[in-house]
């Protein structure tokens, strides 16, 4: 009998997706199309399953021009149960990060038991070995502790600095195409079929294609790893990654993945279930 249960991924929380039969394109469509790169994406997009930027506009109920309709609130509604929130659940705190803490105990403590727990655990294990191999493995034992214990509390620190960046973009405006007019909305509140306007120096809020651009680049290399920045349009290469950033130009989206069916969402959803593993 086991004691220890893995943890539900990202994709298994609030944030996650349903039933999507009301449109044109499922969440499991969407999301083997964004796994594709290159030509194999470009020819996916084009092919009769989707005809194109446009033909995915029209699974999705969306206008190029009117965007979605603020008003309608039970049409936004079922793209969250269909598609996701655009939230990214964050990871459950394990009981060490928690002791961690500083929260739960003063920095100063932590420094406390940082240096005295090696010693104690020490002195108990090797009461009974001679002294020179106790002096020996003594030492090999301490440098092990003060790496778990550095690692921890480094861990613990990001964790914290990534739970802050989150909710900083949670709260973030984005500008989106709804009603035939251009108006800010919090980041977490875009929906799949959402239009977000986009120009240079813009992270990007979620997943999308390209539905009208000017000489758009974008520095995808924190999801793709190409350090060259990539050119997008509606024609050749029309997909956005959530998380990237657009140095030059300006232009519309459509939205087709947020939250933890984003690329981003993904990846750290990989991260999470092979650390744990």
């Amino acid at each position: 009998m086991s004691f220890f249960k893995k943890r539900p991924s990202a994709s298994e929380g609030a944030a996650g997706g349903g039933d999507s039969s009301m449109f044109g394109v499922t969440l499991g469509q969407f999301k083997e199309l964004m796994e594709l790169r290159g030509k194999e994406f470009v020819k996916k997009l084009n092919s009769s399953d989707y005809n194109g930027v446009q033909g995915i506009l029209e699974k999705l109920k969306v206008d190029r021009n009117i965007g979605l309709h603020s008003n309608n609130q039970q049409d936004l509604e079922q793209r969250r149960i269909a598609y996701g929130k655009n939230i990214i659940p964050q990871e459950p705190q394990s009981f060490l990060s928690s002791l961690t803490s500083p929260t739960y105990v003063p920095h100063h403590m932590l420094l406390v038991i940082l240096l005295i727990c090696p010693f104690v655990l020490i002195d108990t294990s090797f009461s009974k070995s001679s002294k020179e191999e106790g002096e020996s493995s003594k030492d090999e034992h301490v440098a092990i502790l003060v790496v778990v214990f550095e690692t921890t509390f480094s861990e613990s620190r990001l964790k914290r600095e990534f739970r802050r960046a989150q909710d900083e973009f949670d709260n973030q405006q984005v500008s989106v195409v709804r009603d035939n007019r251009i108006q800010e909305i919090p980041t977490k509140e875009l929906v799949v079929g959402d239009l977000c306007v986009i120009k240079s120096g813009d992270y990007l809020p979620a997943d999308g294609l390209v539905v009208e651009g000017s000489d758009l680049k974008v520095d995808e290399s924190c999801i793709t790893g190409e350090a060259e920045l990539a050119k997008k349009n509606e024609n050749d290469d029309a997909v956005l990654f959530s998380g990237a950033q657009v140095i030059e130009g300006n232009g519309r989206m459509v939205v087709v993945a947020v939250g933890p069916h984003s690329q981003t969402g993904v990846i750290l959803d990989l991260l999470r279930n092979t650390k744990l593993d």
